[in-house]
């Protein structure tokens, strides 16, 4: 295993579609890996300060979803469910023994189902202001993206949505950053097709149910949040936490959706510090 932060783009064939995976850091015993869950028709670069600041001192692999990044993508149903299953098969391909698993958005869905699903897989799972048990009245906002992103025009709605999840702010020192921000979680979305995109959020909104999921984990469980209103209004942290105890919440300051990306100083200081507190070596 190579000491550098350099990543390694490697594809595993499962069932005849190749899933793909970015791998750098060292393999330290001592240390659990880190596993980065990107979010809905991202990639790793949504994560990939994060994946640079833990490669320095472990072994850290980032998933391209099936269907998204350099992974196949056949047309088919995309599943929560099924995005999970993959990655267990990953995971045990690789030999990741108990990592922390940090999912983005739509990721942190996927850790915490992989956590249920899988409940001897992970060391703990960070999820990143991702949409868990979403109210009634946000399915209406949920439908006009679902039209929108179905139409003819899916790469420009794509990136509207991703426009309107970022905080209403320029830094005065770096007034450009947020353009080249939108520019680099755009260059993901022509590498997700559209039937990946449609099919993955419509099985989100139509029916998906993390309940099970977060009654089965028993891993440590942290949940970052950001002052989004769309993704605020779109999840219920005291129901989460009143079927995972063991849930602790924080939140970063002066940042959007894309908090990784936008504060990755806050979001990479989060994670040292969960996984100091609540990582404990194999007996």
């Amino acid at each position: 295993m190579s000491t550098t932060t350099e990543l390694r783009v490697e594809r595993q064939v499962r069932d005849g579609v190749a899933l793909a995976h970015l791998e750098a850091g060292p393999d330290m015993p001592a240390s659990p890996p880190l596993l980065f869950i990107h979010g809905w028709i991202g990639d790793h670069r949504a994560l990939s300060p994060q994946i640079a600041y833990f490669a320095r001192t472990r072994r850290v692999v980032a998933i391209n979803l099936r269907g998204h990044g350099d992974s196949d993508a056949p047309e088919q149903a995309y599943t929560i469910g099924g995005f999970a299953d993959d990655i267990a098969w990953q995971c045990r391909q690789l030999g990741l023994d108990r990592p922390l698993i940090v999912g983005h958005s739509l990721g942190g869905m996927i850790a915490l189902e992989l956590a249920g699903r899988y409940p001897d897989l992970p060391s703990g799972a960070v999820m990143i202001d991702t949409i868990i048990f979403p109210p009634p009245e946000f399915l209406e906002p949920a439908r006009e993206l679902i039209d929108r992103i179905a139409g003819p025009d899916y790469l420009g709605a794509a990136r509207n949505s991703a426009q309107e999840l970022f905080m209403d702010h320029v830094d005065p020192a770096d007034p450009g950053c947020k353009d080249r921000l939108i520019e680099t979680i755009c260059a993901a979305h022509l590498k997700a097709p559209q039937h990946v995109a449609v099919a993955a959020i419509m099985n989100l909104m139509n029916g998906y149910d993390p309940a099970p999921a977060a009654r089965a984990c028993t891993a440590p469980l942290a949940y970052l949040s950001a002052a989004v209103p769309l993704i605020e209004m779109a999840r219920d942290l005291d129901r989460l936490q009143a079927l995972c105890p063991q849930l602790v919440v924080a939140k970063t300051l002066g940042a959007g959706h894309f908090s990784p990306l936008e504060v990755p100083d806050q979001v990479n200081a989060m994670i040292a510090r969960f996984l100091a507190v609540s990582w404990r070596a194999p007996a």
